[in-house]
């Protein structure tokens, strides 16, 4: 079986994993490069051959085709579609005459749906049937599904007979060995052993070709896929990973006696005890996070992956004022006007901007009395740097939580700074029609379900829940064993 690489194999570079294939090129593979975009449509002729007569007699039936290819036009060193399209009409004209001699007509016929008459007229007058065009560009259709696999079976076909036109060139050099094991590729079946071995060998080698022995034609490219395209129409399919709402109230409830229960040991015993402020302000900020989610049914919405990607944060947060607790003079009022300074920056931009915005939902004058709640603002620096030195990553790797935050924090983040990946996965729907490059479709609808958030939210505001039951205990009837190991 074919293996991606692991992200171990990949090379970190100046904070960039490089694949391993391109890190041996020292470049990346362009979508011109790129088998089904650039290199299947100049191939596919062969494919359409292949299809027609099947592996066995369709491999017979290219490779005397490439052989009279290769005797009409010696100076080529690919089989290429746009090569041979682009022939001075008598040429082409010997070179279908012969072609028909090896297949019949009507295995080509379909690409005269994209290449007609009025461009094409050679062309088109040696392989044009009585098809209709829907039967044209289903066919061609049916071949780019079963070919946009560079590593399928006809696709590493195709790829074989290209490197078959390598050779014929007399341009393509390999060792002994090697050519003698791609020489058997026709006489074996994909199910053989030895084709393990064989067939990828035979991508690697095709993809080796170089641009300057053989440049790219972009205007066929275009010419064929907006040919294609413009003949089918889209299929569309989405991913619901929608359910019903979860059971949400047993858990609820068991968070809210908690944190009530350390709001009144806090009001009772501490009222003026920083740690507890901060720490129960956490904990209750993650719980109306959760709150949020409950109420507006959020579960597999986009912005439930805010509120998984907060609560993350908080836990680290708690963890790490709790860890560097003993290495400041106060750890807990640096925290507040840390925040706080955030405050006054936006409150300051906006006084100085002098602008009347009534209908924002940013409250500007109230947020400059919470500034000088309790301090003159005028004492109250604004740091724009991370809350000590530090941001989110280095804080997770210090409290030893780095793999809750490769595994979940990234992910989340996408969705919060409107990263492609979080754009695809939740606004995009995929089209099934292979002549569209299965592209994809705004999501207007919303049809466009995610996965439900509610365990991980659950986790999340379990682990916060720990840290205060660390810190200041519980009462046993307050525990919940089976949802604190839910």
């Amino acid at each position: 079986m074919d293996r991606s690489s692991s992200l171990s194999q990949h090379k970190f570079i100046k904070g960039k994993f490089i694949t391993p294939f391109n890190n041996s090129l020292m470049m990346e593979l362009g979508k011109e490069n790129s088998w089904f975009h650039g290199r299947l449509p100049e191939y596919i002729w062969l494919a359409l051959i292949l299809r027609y007569y099947g592996r066995v007699e369709g491999l017979l039936k290219c490779r005397s085709v490439l052989q009279i290819l290769r005797k009409a036009v010696p100076n080529f060193y690919s089989p290429k579609l746009s090569r041979i399209l682009a022939l001075e009409c008598i040429t082409q004209q010997r070179i279908y005459t012969d072609f028909n001699k090896y297949v019949d007509v009507a295995s080509l016929s379909a690409l005269t749906v994209i290449f007609t008459h009025s461009q094409y007229p050679t062309f088109a007058t040696a392989f044009l049937t009585s098809l209709s065009p829907e039967e044209r560009i289903e066919k061609i259709n049916d071949v780019i599904a079963e070919t946009s696999d560079h590593k399928s079976e006809l696709a590493t076909d195709i790829r074989f007979l290209v490197l078959y036109f390598h050779l014929l060139s007399g341009k393509f050099h390999m060792q002994k060995e090697t050519l003698e094991l791609l020489l058997e590729y026709p006489t074996l079946s994909h199910k053989d052993e030895k084709m393990r071995m064989i067939r990828p060998m035979v991508r690697a080698m095709e993809i080796a070709t170089p641009d300057e022995i053989d440049p790219i034609n972009e205007q066929y490219l275009f010419t064929f896929w907006d040919g294609v395209s413009r003949m089918s129409d889209c299929n569309l399919f989405y991913i619901d990973m929608g359910s019903d709402s979860p059971d949400t109230k047993e858990y609820m409830k068991y968070a809210k006696a908690q944190l009530q229960y350390y709001t009144e040991l806090f009001q009772a015993a501490c009222p003026l005890d920083n740690k507890m402020l901060v720490l129960l302000g956490i904990a209750t900020y993650s719980y109306k996070r959760i709150c949020e989610v409950v109420e507006h049914n959020l579960f597999n919405t986009i912005a439930g992956r805010s509120v998984v990607r907060v609560l993350i944060e908080n836990y680290i947060m708690m963890k790490y004022l709790i860890k560097h607790e003993s290495e400041h003079e106060d750890i807990w009022i640096e925290y507040q006007y840390y925040g706080i300074g955030q405050y006054k920056l936006i409150s300051e931009r906006y006084r100085e901007s002098k602008k009347d915005m009534p209908n924002s939902h940013v409250m500007y004058d109230y947020m400059d009395a919470l500034v000088g709640e309790y301090k003159n603002k005028e004492f109250i620096d604004m740091d724009t740097s991370y809350f000590d030195k530090m941001n989110v990553r280095e804080k997770a790797i210090n409290v030893g939580e780095k793999e809750l935050f490769g595994l979940y924090y990234d992910y989340d983040s996408a969705f919060e700074h409107g990263l492609w990946g979080a754009i695809r996965e939740s606004s995009l729907i995929k089209c099934n029609t292979p002549s569209h490059q299965y592209h994809c479709v705004p999501d207007i609808e919303n049809n466009q379900k995610l996965k439900s958030i509610w365990f991980d939210c659950m986790e999340a505001m379990n682990n916060i829940l720990k840290v205060l039951n660390n810190v200041y205990g519980l009462p046993e009837h307050l525990l919940n064993k089976d949802i604190d190991n839910g």
